[in-house]
């Protein structure tokens, strides 16, 4: 790329299309006109982006109820289940043990009764010379008799229902194993989806006036860097980036870089997205914004490192924005290598306060497409739409 000391990204589009300026402003404000109901704010498509992130919050608060009661509620099932399976794993061996006692005493009885050997048992029914005395002991003892086979009758039956009864809370209890690991789960992805929604509401709250506003390239990065790479991730792109360099590295260099300069630095990511195809291009030159490129300047600037580059796009992002003075010292591999030069080359950039929205980006600033700024802003939407959770 022929620059004289770098004097500016727009210097080289300019003579791109020296031989066709009328043409190249006619079709600047034909895009623009095209553009602009094109970046209608989100805003504007959704009565309130704000209301709608809260609903979602509420919905998520509300689901995370139930599966709080529905874990609290299999818990409890589960203590009481056990503890009535340990009072019947008490109560269903003395009832079996009454029962065969019963049936023992029974037992002992007729045998007393039939050999009338046993006068502790009351039955010396042939001992007596009195018949109606012996007559009203034998009804006593066939009563006596009935009364302890029905009651022993009546105690197997008990055993086997409570027997039941522990089997049918043994199988509950192991339904319940089995079920509460599944509601704690629901509710810990309840509870993650609380989170989410909350950073929803978060994330709203600081897009919507933004939006607003026209998108300005000045202003905070509303983004972490984990949300933009863990959209990377998610979009399917295979990045290529050199040095061992990571996605969550470069995110975070963009909410460095962006915030020590009030430059949106998550929509600076989603501006590095579309340039490199999800980080599959610029890797090797560390140049993730096409910095320097130009239809007949035989390639795009090289910069050392991932944070050279970036700290380059985000200062001529600056300077375009019209946004004051830097705060880090100027790129000396885009502005110049002298300190002092490179400081009055950006102070002179000839497009300095030309696009103070991202809308305003294409067409010739830093890109000839009129439709850049709308690639930008779509990936941007994107990834906050990832973010919200919506």
């Amino acid at each position: 790329m022929q620059r004289v000391l770098a004097f500016s990204h727009v210097s080289s589009r300019v003579r791109r299309r020296s031989a066709c300026t009328a043409l190249a402003f006619a079709a600047l404000f034909s895009a623009l006109s095209i553009a602009l109901p094109a970046f209608t704010p989100a805003a504007l498509s959704q009565a309130d982006p704000i209301a709608a992130a809260r609903d979602r919050l509420g919905r998520a608060q509300t689901e995370a109820v139930a599966a709080q009661a529905r874990y609290d509620q299999a818990v409890a099932d589960r203590e009481q289940s056990q503890a009535q399976i340990t009072d019947l794993e008490q109560a269903i061996p003395a009832t079996r043990a009454e029962e065969a006692a019963l049936s023992s005493e029974v037992t002992r009885r007729a045998i007393a009764l039939y050999k009338n050997t046993d006068p502790t048992g009351g039955l010396t029914v042939f001992d007596t010379n009195q018949p109606m005395e012996a007559g009203r002991k034998t009804k006593f003892s066939e009563a006596a008799d009935k009364y302890y086979k029905e009651r022993a009758a009546q105690l197997h039956e008990q055993a086997d229902r409570q027997q039941q009864t522990h089997d049918e809370l043994q199988k509950k209890r192991t339904q319940l194993d089995a079920d509460i690991p599944r509601f704690q789960r629901e509710k810990a992805d309840a509870d993650q989806r609380i989170a989410k929604a909350q950073r929803g509401v978060e994330i709203a709250e600081k897009v919507t006036p933004l939006r607003a506003a026209g998108d300005p390239i000045m202003g905070p990065t509303v983004l972490t860097a984990a949300e933009m790479a863990d959209w990377i991730h998610s979009s399917g792109a295979s990045p290529r980036l050199s040095g061992g360099v990571t996605v969550e590295q470069i995110a975070q260099m963009y909410v460095d870089e962006g915030t020590a300069e009030n430059v949106r630095g998550d929509v600076a990511f989603a501006q590095a997205n579309i340039e490199t195809g999800g980080f599959s291009a610029g890797g090797t030159d560390n140049n993730f914004s096409g910095l320097g490129a130009c239809g007949g300047c035989g390639g795009q600037n090289r910069f050392p490192t991932a944070l050279d580059g970036i700290r380059a796009q985000i200062q001529l992002l600056k300077a375009y924005a019209g946004g004051g003075p830097l705060v880090n010292p100027p790129s000396p591999y885009w502005w110049g290598p002298d300190p002092m030069t490179a400081a009055n080359k950006y102070a002179t950039f000839g497009g300095t306060g030309s696009a103070p929205t991202w809308r305003a980006m294409g067409g010739g600033k830093w890109a000839a497409d009129g439709g850049y700024a709308s690639k930008v802003l779509g990936a941007y939407d994107k990834m906050i739409t990832a973010a919200e959770g919506s």
